[in-house]
């Protein structure tokens, strides 16, 4: 290579916002990726986070980073995600199959594979997420959501809004197959409209939170528990459409085609909640 050939080389990675890094681990074919870049101008951020296989964890972002991520993963079957375009102000990340080697799962080792992503508190996030056979623990508190849309395909994931939502969101849509989802502190995300589509597999709503008004919450589950954590405070209006499931009216109201919480009119935040269940049931517990 030339002299100005280094030199130009040398710019053009001194230029690039964004460090990428990647390792490979002695013995073994996994490889450790990792991926930065500084909040800079941005005004908004799409995140698409696409996880085929084991365990990733998503969370805010230290002050003064748009995103970063940390990823070791099966190098025979995967590869990192990972893709920017400032003009949309989008970011890809996650891994996905090589294409090749699709999803076998001959060995545990095979699926050993892991990342944590964290996304900016400073600007306003669309985030849409796709999980596969995957563990997701998702604590999107402190994010400044507007739009949120998860679909996970298999084994268990957990969504924390363990602060407030400091924006406003519009929806949050959650679509499971087989699938254990678990949603905590809804009150916190600030979203207007809730929406929940379960296969087989079972959902746990947990209604604390700050609510900033009346919210409005419809899940539909086919095969599976529905279970319910209500803060006794909260006022609550439940319509069902039930078909071989079982409900436990305790604490709860019958008026007209609804039940309502004790106190509904008056309560100081109301939700409406719309539950539709084939096969399964309905679980409620109160809490302080």
């Amino acid at each position: 290579m030339t002299r100005s050939g280094r030199t130009l080389d040398r710019a053009a990675r001194l230029a690039l916002p964004a460090l990428v890094a990647a390792t490979t681990l002695a013995g073994q074919s996994t490889q450790h990726t990792s991926v930065a870049r500084q909040l800079y101008d941005q005004t908004s951020l799409r995140a698409v986070i696409n996880f085929a296989a084991g365990e990733v964890t998503l969370r805010p972002a230290p002050a003064g980073m748009l995103y970063q991520m940390s990823a070791d993963y099966d190098a025979d079957r995967y590869q990192p995600l990972t893709r920017y375009e400032s003009e949309s102000q989008s970011v890809a990340l996650g891994l996905e199959p090589t294409g090749s080697g699709g999803l076998r799962v001959s060995s545990r080792e095979h699926l050993a594979q892991s990342a944590d992503i964290q996304l900016s508190r400073m600007v306003p996030l669309t985030l849409d997420i796709t999980l596969g056979a995957a563990e997701g623990t998702l604590d999107l508190g402190g994010l400044r959501l507007r739009q949120v849309r998860l679909e996970t395909a298999g084994s268990r994931t957990a969504v924390r809004f363990s602060q407030v939502n400091p924006g406003h969101c519009d929806t949050l849509a959650v679509k499971s197959g087989a699938a254990e989802v678990t949603l905590e502190s809804l009150g916190n995300s600030r979203c207007d409209a809730i929406r929940i589509d379960g296969g087989a597999g079972g959902v746990t709503l947990d209604l604390g939170g700050a609510w900033a008004g009346d919210g409005k919450i419809a899940v539909a589950v086919a095969v599976g528990q529905v279970r319910l954590r209500i803060p006794r405070d909260l006022g609550v209006e439940l319509s069902l459409e039930q078909f071989l499931s079982s409900f436990e009216a305790k604490g709860f109201v019958r008026e007209g085609k609804v039940w309502r919480t004790p106190g509904f009119a008056q309560a100081g935040h109301r939700v409406a909640l719309h539950l539709s269940t084939t096969v399964g049931g309905v679980n409620v517990a109160w809490v302080p």
